[in-house]
């Protein structure tokens, strides 16, 4: 049954938004296109990460796979509706799973391989999985075990590997007959992600065939990737970013996916050299390392054989994608997205000036400016102004951004039903998150979550906006602000900062750099510390909450 309303289906379809088409439709058709093409590579690391040589399948050798796992979960019980937790590093077999539980109308939860017991308790206290999938070991050390007494008692638990606990159903080296066929709606849930808990417990974020068949679209269509494109996937295959926007674009290249996780820079490198990757996206740390990296004589001709990379999770330094830009020819395109079906994409074609492109996206799909635009998977927007309410239309006003689109989640899920809490009554879901639109009118600019402006004196500062700014201090390898307790401000701002090798700072060099950046000075931080690296949550995004809690720590002791 799918969790949006007769009159939300009827509504996109209209648009041509919405069709018949279910991920597991898209995958038979391009193995039908390019059997002998190959489909999927494993990383180099495979063994240290989970067990076994690295394995290269083809679209045919990946077709037999997927049918032999679902008919293996079949005979196992998993039903249409039957709701599968995973909790997988990129390997293979992950990518297999996927493929498997959607063709037999199962839904798919993927989970961070770093949560433990605890945060698996909470997801598990939301959704009451109907069945758990693991490995055994992860690089060496026992995993699945400690996780068993998290799971709900009624949930099936199947695993890869050798070594998992007594009665657990080891799905790699298990045979059945040929799957049953199973009839797949297009409206029906595919899979539930789950937010970055940075304000709590995780939030279960539901999403239906034409949700991610809506998402495959977005980075595809604006990066204009030709067909066989291979695509390698350092992120993790846990939320709706890197399975709609790296996993989908890979199904609609028909390329390679070449996995990678966890993060691994050395491996990453070499799989940079070794195969022919046409596209990547990575966070702006790495991106900075890279460009860093640039003249080194064998990564040079790989990074010059990329068609595009991608970036997104925080912001990138201005001068990177200008290094790659004119010095590799390189384009890089910048990305905001959410779970909850937020995506933003700045690419050469819309923002041509790389420095302006690093924390800018086109202004396409606001509904009270260009009538007719989309965001980069199809969906609008209007701005509204927290306090008043009303909508946000001038150069330089800010505003909180309000989202409809083809691929918006239907609410909150949880087994008692669908949380349109956050919905309008007209329909919008309220993203929590600030843009200013920009003095030319057809940009807009990221500004903050509303939760973490920092307010010094009742001034209202983005932590978003000084981090952007203070990323050109000399010598820094990142930083971020944060804010922290004054008796008589509230609030005063410290910025973390993790420098590069050699380099150095002091307080009264951040102060002076404020001073000729033009900065207010309400906004220049009083208070500097470093670190060896910034915090970030299991899918690479700044973890200021994280960042709050050290400091406090810090001052505590």
């Amino acid at each position: 049954m799918s969790p949006f309303s007769a009159a939300d289906r009827a509504f996109y379809r209209a648009q041509g938004l919405w069709g018949e088409e279910t991920v597991p439709g898209m995958f038979a058709a391009t193995c039908a296109r390019v059997p002998d093409r190959l489909a999927l590579v494993d990383a180099p690391n495979r063994a240290e990460v989970f067990e076994g040589a690295p394995r290269r399948l083809t679209y045919a050798q990946m077709r037999a796979e997927v049918d032999r796992l679902a008919g293996v979960l079949q005979a196992q019980g998993i039903r249409p509706g039957s709701l599968v937790a995973t909790q997988l590093p990129n390997i293979v077999e992950t990518v297999l799973l996927y493929l498997a539980l959607m063709q037999i109308g199962a839904v798919l939860s993927p989970i961070s391989i770093a949560y433990r017991s605890a945060e698996l308790r909470d997801l598990a206290g939301v959704a009451e999985f109907d069945a758990y999938i693991s490995i055994a070991r992860l690089k060496g050390q026992p995993f699945y075990a400690e996780r068993l007494a998290a799971l709900p008692p009624a949930a099936r638990r199947f695993g890869l590997g050798e070594g998992l606990p007594d009665g657990v159903v080891r799905l790699d080296t298990a045979e059945a007959g040929a799957p049953r066929p199973v009839p797949l709606d297009a409206d029906d849930l595919v899979a539930v992600f789950w937010t970055s808990g940075t304000e709590g417990v995780p939030k279960a974020v539901p999403k239906t065939h034409n949700n991610m068949v809506s998402s495959s679209l977005g980075a595809w269509r604006h990066l204009d990737l030709p067909d066989g494109t291979n695509v390698l996937a350092p992120f993790p295959f846990v939320n709706a970013a890197a399975v709609g926007g790296l996993m989908m674009c890979w199904m609609r290249t028909a390329g390679a996916l070449i996995l990678h996780h966890p993060f691994d820079l050395g491996v990453f490198l070499a799989q940079l050299k070794s195969e022919v990757i046409g596209y990547t996206m990575v966070a702006p740390t790495i991106l900075t390392y890279l460009r860093e990296q640039a003249q080194d004589p064998e990564l040079r001709p790989a990074l010059k054989r990329l068609l595009a990379i991608g970036t997104g999770s925080a912001p990138a330094d201005p001068e990177v994608l200008a290094v790659f830009q004119h010095d590799l020819d390189v384009p890089v395109a910048n990305f905001f997205g959410s779970n909850e079906g937020a995506q933003m994409c700045s690419t050469v074609a819309r923002v041509p000036d790389p420095r302006l492109r690093a924390i800018s996206f086109p202004r396409d799909g606001d509904e009270n400016w260009e009538p007719g635009l989309r965001t980069a998977n199809g969906g609008t927007y209007k701005l509204v102004d927290p306090a008043s309410g009303q909508p946000v239309v001038e150069p330089g006003a800010l505003g909180e951004m309000y989202l409809r689109g083809p691929t918006l989640m239907p609410g909150y899920f949880s087994r008692e039903g669908i949380d349109r809490g956050k919905f309008t009554v007209d329909g919008y879901f309220a993203s929590g998150d600030l843009f200013r639109i920009s003095e030319c009118g057809s940009l807009i600019q990221f500004h903050a979550r509303l939760r973490e402006l920092i307010v010094r004196g009742g001034m209202k500062i983005s932590p978003v906006e000084l981090d952007n700014a203070l990323s050109a201090l000399p010598g820094v390898r990142e930083v971020a602000v944060v804010a922290y307790a004054d008796p008589q401000m509230g609030e005063k701002v410290c910025l973390v900062a993790v420098m590069l090798p050699g380099q150095v700072l002091d307080l009264a060099a951040v102060t002076a750099f404020c001073d000729r950046a033009g900065l207010a000075r309400f906004k220049w931080p009083e208070r500097l510390e470093f670190r060896d690296a910034l915090p970030r949550t299991p899918l690479a995004k700044l973890d200021r909450k994280a960042l709050a809690r050290w400091l406090a720590d810090k001052e505590a002791t």
